[in-house]
């Protein structure tokens, strides 16, 4: 992301509020991608469906839950190939290979495209069948196409034509809203379609920005599924932290105490789902933050540390090399804690005036509380992960990632046992201690950084 990241710094030379303001906007957008922003689309289309007569609310919620379960397996499933085809992009960019992205990403696309699609029939099979053929056949196209999403949007962060990314989501979100309203009195099936066509969109002119951005000798190639290019710690990875991310999630869903069945075959938690998606909006000003400190300012030490070692610099200029990107990392974490900090008490403070608006019941209140400090330090673990990736640390990454799946499904479970008002406390412990323990485990590295880089390698 660092390429976008310093095309965004540029317009801070605008010395103004307004400046300021503009960056962060356009940082927050991007960084937060088509995830956040779906949810602030989608919760439009439910905020002005549920206002409407015409529209059922069963299909709303139907259609709320669908695209909820559409996001978490398409993200989980994706996340097979995301990390490993991210570091097969950043080493041929890096060996000035170019040539070899394009046609290895219509293969990867290839590949998401035949697993979802097989998933997905087997799904219909074994489990939808009752369902409405025409539900189940958007439900499938929609699932292969967010997973198709998810492989395009790896290329975003590193293309510098920000306005047009940021136009594009504005755009894409927009049709879903309008299309839905157009096509509400056709029900769940009608809003899926709204969905699809939407997304539609957004994935052709990834599509078209990257083939401008590319060129490619041949259609397909899979030189990053080859051994000397994969690195199946990052699969590990990749999985296991979306399955953190989810799986208080499923255990509120499946949990018959906290969950209902929508439409015989999908269920959802009423009671817990709604907060934790609110409290995930919160999260752009950090992401903004996350994107202009760690893939600006820490990039730039980063590269000039490097610099310094692959030139056979002196130790002292090593050291002093180091210690500016050491204090990169701490002007970084700081800078998103403020952010987050402040955004975390505003989002307090209007708590009670979102659930109000939202129409919503004041019993909502505590869990939402808990799930924007859940959110709030996810960014700080994301911040961390990102900076084990820099670093080449692909174990602690791993073991960041396993711990937050383990600890969130542990906490979850254990928080249901103990009533309603230990609910969201599972997902808050298990991003705090697994975020303090990756930021403890990264010190510990950064100060044995020399003796890492010169005695540990291969």
């Amino acid at each position: 992301m660092a390429g976008i990241g310093f095309e965004l710094k540029k317009l801070l030379k605008d010395d103004s509020w307004f400046g300021l303001f503009k960056t962060y906007a356009y940082a927050g957008i991007i960084s937060s991608g088509p995830w956040v922003l779906s949810i602030l689309g989608i919760m439009l289309v439910a905020v002005l469906g549920i206002s409407s007569r015409s529209t059922s609310l069963f299909w709303m919620n139907e259609f709320l839950v669908s695209v909820t379960w559409l996001m978490s397996l398409s993200l989980i499933l994706s996340s097979l190939l995301q990390l490993i085809f991210t570091r097969f992009m950043s080493d041929q960019i890096y060996m000035k290979n170019k040539h070899l992205i394009l046609p290895n990403f219509m293969a990867a696309l290839m590949l998401i495209t035949v697993l979802s699609g097989v998933l997905s029939v087997l799904l219909w099979l074994l489990f939808f069948q009752p369902l409405d053929f025409l539900y189940n056949l958007l439900m499938l196209i929609n699932f292969v196409l967010l997973c198709n999403i998810w492989m395009a949007i790896i290329f975003v962060a590193g293309m510098r034509r920000y306005k047009t990314i940021v136009q594009l989501f504005f755009v894409t979100y927009s049709l879903i809203v309008l299309l839905s309203l157009l096509l509400k009195s056709s029900g769940t099936q009608g809003l899926l379609l709204a969905f699809l066509l939407g997304h539609v969109l957004l994935f052709l002119s990834l599509l078209v920005m990257i083939l401008q951005e590319f060129t490619m000798d041949r259609l397909f190639r899979f030189d990053f599924l080859k051994r000397k290019n994969i690195y199946l710690i990052l699969i590990f990875i990749g999985v296991f932290f979306n399955l953190g991310v989810w799986i208080d999630k499923w255990i509120f869903w499946f949990a018959p105490s906290t969950s209902d069945s929508i439409n015989g075959v999908l269920r959802a938690s009423i009671i817990y789902d709604l907060p934790i998606f609110l409290a995930y909006l919160s999260i752009i000003p950090g992401m903004a933050s996350f994107l202009l400190r760690i893939e600006t300012d820490f990039v730039e030490t980063y590269t000039t540390y490097y610099h310094a070692v692959n030139n056979s610099e002196t130790l002292q200029v090593i050291e002093e090399k180091r210690a500016e990107m050491t204090q990169s990392i701490r002007n970084a974490y700081f800078e998103i804690i403020k952010i987050q900090g402040i955004t975390l008490i505003l989002f307090f403070v209007m708590a009670n005036d979102i659930i109000q608006w939202l129409g919503l019941s004041s019993l909502y209140l505590h869990l939402y509380y808990v799930d924007l400090f859940s959110t709030a330090v996810l960014v700080l673990f994301l911040a961390t992960l990102n900076i084990f990736f820099y670093f080449n640390l692909l174990k602690q990454a791993f073991w960041l990632s396993f711990g937050l799946f383990v600890l969130n499904a542990l906490f979850s479970t254990l928080s249901i046992f103990l009533g309603p008002a230990f609910y969201g406390y599972g997902f808050a412990l298990a991003i705090f201690i697994t975020t303090l323990l990756g930021m403890f485990s990264l010190s510990e590295k950064i100060n044995r950084l020399e003796y890492i880089t010169f005695m540990l390698q291969r």
